[in-house]
């Protein structure tokens, strides 16, 4: 493939020199006003799709930068090279690519985007037939230069590439969250036929485990499904003063196995913003109980007493399986393939665990969660 022109860039910068628009009284426009100028120019001919016009009135904005010792926003390397690809000259985009990845490293907000088309640019300049797309149609003549210029307009910042992108490979991304480690806060909800309730308060305990998260592509990247498995212990402590002085305070405690499915909520990606880092989890959750123990411990005068046993040789007989839902929100940190999750996720059992007919526990555990997530 052939290569662009470069004299081109210069020829139109001396023209531009010579030749350009004038303010009043036969002066110069200075050149700051003469880079937003053809500024303008290129943002139009983008707009109508004249590439070839667009790509020269950018080598014109970096040669101007570049003779008058003006700063290059990081964000035009990146433009340039985009142009530079749609108008069929990759050697080109391979240049600016390469200033922008290294003027911005890793923090660059195109850093991914110009990381898959300079794979791409590198393919075509060395001969490869493109992967994500085929070539654009040849572009429109360039219009005429307008007599006047046009008010000056601050750079537009390019999303990120669309085109570049392999839109399968988008598609088939999936998620893997693990480790997923917590601290959970449960309580049980009680209700009785008889007149006294329990007074139930809060029991610490830990939660551990991992779940996959895939992309609905028909919703445009705004929801995921997360399915998530993970070893928790959960459960209600009830504390009781009796007229003679003492205090008796009963510890239930569950570890289960938890299986969920939710569906993880993206805020919208707004044009020319970074994508917001939080979401929100909300679906039905199924848990297996694994275990059941009761703890006792009696304080009084006399002393103290403590003993442990399991549920159902306390006359506490529970039902194998909860069901409820499940909602919250997290936040992912980082960028790249592996990214730090936290969040917070409260569980509300719909399952009356009770197998007593008339007295109900519920589960109520709130979650603090903690993860790597790897992209795949």
């Amino acid at each position: 493939m052939k290569s662009l022109n470069r004299w081109l860039a210069v020829a139109a910068l001396g023209a531009s020199i010579g030749t350009g628009p004038v303010a009043a009284a036969g002066q110069e426009l200075p050149p700051e006003i003469q880079v937003d100028l053809y500024m303008v120019r290129a943002d139009r001919h983008i707009q109508n799709q004249e590439w070839v016009a667009a790509l020269e009135a950018l080598d014109v904005v970096l040669a101007l930068q570049a003779a008058n010792d003006m700063e290059t926003p990081d964000a035009l390397w990146f433009q340039h090279a985009e142009v530079a690809m749609q108008a069929g000259y990759p050697q080109t985009a391979v240049a600016s690519l390469t200033r922008y990845l290294v003027e911005t490293g890793r923090e660059g907000e195109y850093y991914t985007a110009a990381l898959r088309m300079l794979d791409e640019a590198e393919r075509r300049a060395a001969g490869d037939p493109p992967s994500a797309a085929p070539q654009p149609a040849e572009p429109r003549p360039a219009a005429p230069r307008p007599a006047a210029p046009q008010p000056a307009a601050p750079p537009p910042v390019p999303p990120p590439s669309a085109e570049i992108a392999d839109p399968a490979e988008s598609e088939d991304r999936f998620t893997v969250l693990f480790p997923l480690i917590g601290m959970n806060a449960s309580t049980m909800s009680f209700s009785s036929g008889g007149t006294v309730v329990p007074d139930a308060s809060y029991l610490n305990g830990i939660s551990g485990g991992g779940a996959v998260a895939f992309p609905l592509p028909f919703l445009d990247g705004m929801f995921d499904v997360q399915i998530g498995a993970h070893y928790t212990q959960k459960g209600t402590r009830v504390t009781q003063s009796t007229p003679e002085g003492a205090t008796v305070s009963v510890d239930v405690a569950f570890q289960g196995l938890d299986i969920s499915a939710l569906a993880r909520v993206s805020p919208p990606q707004v044009a020319n913003l970074p994508q917001l880092p939080f979401y929100a989890l909300i679906g039905p959750y199924a848990s297996l109980e694994l275990d059941c123990s009761v703890t006792l411990d009696a304080t009084a005068a006399i002393g103290r007493f403590t003993t442990s046993d399991a549920c159902a040789n306390a006359s506490l007989d529970t039902q194998p399986v909860d069901f409820g839902l499940t909602g919250g929100i997290g936040i992912e940190m980082g960028s790249g393939t592996t990214r730090i999750n936290v969040g917070a996720l409260y569980s509300y059992g719909i399952q009356d665990i009770d197998k007593y007919s008339s007295e109900t526990a519920r589960h109520r555990v709130l979650n603090f969660f903690a993860g790597v997530a790897t992209g795949f």
